[in-house]
């Protein structure tokens, strides 16, 4: 029974192991050698199709008028775009603030009952003009050049989506903003090759866009960035990433904030596999699949993995080498659990950011799991940034 019991642990142990190494290291390697090898070029051109700019917005009179004045201000024929500023039953003063730039050329879309971003973006394209359907979040200020070099990659017919850079200011803030940044630099830089090859898993919610031919509409639960460009990837068209349009965001500033966004990512991301099955499905699309596996689902799960591979450790305390590793579970923790100490009281302590992060984000990914088998949906929220802090 014991040797039973070994042989099991041993299965539990190295699968647990290469999975999580296959997410975190393998699929990073060999996605970045394939983009060396063959690299994706898109073709472009200094056109100028007409675009629709779509600000979702739910109750963001903090940014509003500064967001507008930053779209307005964009290198781009004003004459070739239109701004869409759609209000999703916002209750403060978004809608006023809109119309106040209505002579402008600022188109107002006032629906009075709160649906979620999605509905709000099926129902804005409906009414949009545009060729290219750009989509920007109210609270991310984008640079001048941003439309310009996004719009010029569409000149190529093989690309359906273009992704903005999404790039956190203030990330020295606490442990937390510290983290987030250390892990999007990561993220990041997986990004850029998958993009090399012309296959981006996942935009940016802040600034991204589409062939209006390529925009599918979506159920209020699912989460566009996400669902939106692998659907284009399915089609056979190229989501690549453009570097030189970048959209300036806030991170969360508290650990609550950032747990709350991840596990309702991770909730609405799995509700959109499990209507859009097929993208899953090596058959029908077999890099896709492949793709959305090791960069996605696995990352997803790697909280219920770690677990079972501490455990398999610990069945196998008897030797040395499982034990080592035992206690360096033990000692990861603790220094995540320190950092989450650190960070309460506004301190800050560099060795601890990676188990702090490493941990909060899977603790979250897993809270999601546990939603999305519980079946719960979330479509309409409120931003973390509009939610008051938490005293320390």
């Amino acid at each position: 029974m014991n040797e039973l019991l070994r042989s099991i642990s041993l299965i539990v142990f190295w699968s647990t192991f290469f999975l999580c190494a296959s997410t975190y290291f393998l699929y990073p390697a060999i996605t970045y050698f394939l983009s060396r090898l063959k690299p994706f070029t898109s073709l472009k051109d200094d056109r100028h199709p007409f675009v629709s700019v779509i600000i979702s917005a739910y109750n963001e009179e903090k940014h509003l008028e500064e967001k507008i004045k930053n779209t307005l201000s964009l290198e781009y024929p004003r004459d070739r775009f239109e701004i869409l500023v759609a209000s999703d039953g916002s209750k403060d003063r978004t809608v006023e603030i809109a119309e106040t730039f209505s002579g402008q050329g600022v188109g107002i879309l006032d629906f009075k009952e709160n649906r979620g971003k999605t509905i709000v973006q099926n129902e804005s394209v409906k009414m949009s003009k545009g060729e290219i359907l750009l989509f920007t979040d109210a609270a991310s200020l984008i640079n001048k050049e941003a439309m310009k070099n996004i719009v010029r990659h569409f000149a190529d017919d093989r690309v359906g989506c273009v992704a903005g850079r999404l790039k956190y200011i203030d990330t020295h803030t606490n442990l937390t903003t510290e983290s987030q940044g250390l892990y999007w630099r990561y993220e990041s830089s997986i990004r850029e090759t998958e993009s090399r090859l012309g296959r981006l898993i996942g935009v940016d919610g802040p600034l991204y866009a589409l062939r209006r031919d390529a925009y599918t509409p979506l159920q209020g639960n699912i989460i566009s960035d996400l669902i939106s460009p692998l659907l284009v990837l399915a089609s056979g068209k190229r989501v690549i990433l453009e570097p030189d349009a970048v959209a300036n965001e806030d991170p969360n500033l508290q650990a609550h904030q950032e747990l709350t966004t991840r596990r309702r990512i991770t909730l609405r991301a799995l509700v959109g596999l499990r209507e859009h099955k097929d993208l899953l499905n090596p058959f029908l699309h077999p890099s896709l699949a492949v793709q959305l596996f090791f960069h996605k689902v696995l990352r997803w799960f790697v909280g219920p993995l770690v677990l079972l591979n501490a455990f398999a450790c610990a069945s196998m305390w008897n030797e040395p080498f499982y034990r080592f590793l035992l206690f360096g579970y033990i000692a990861f923790f603790l220094a995540a659990g320190t950092g989450s100490i650190l960070d309460r009281f506004g301190k800050k302590g560099a060795i601890f950011v990676a188990p702090y992060y490493f941990t909060l984000v899977n603790v979250a990914a897993t809270m999601g799991i546990i939603d999305f088998i519980l079946r719960k949906q979330v479509v309409t929220w409120v931003p973390v940034r509009n939610k008051p802090l938490e005293k320390q």
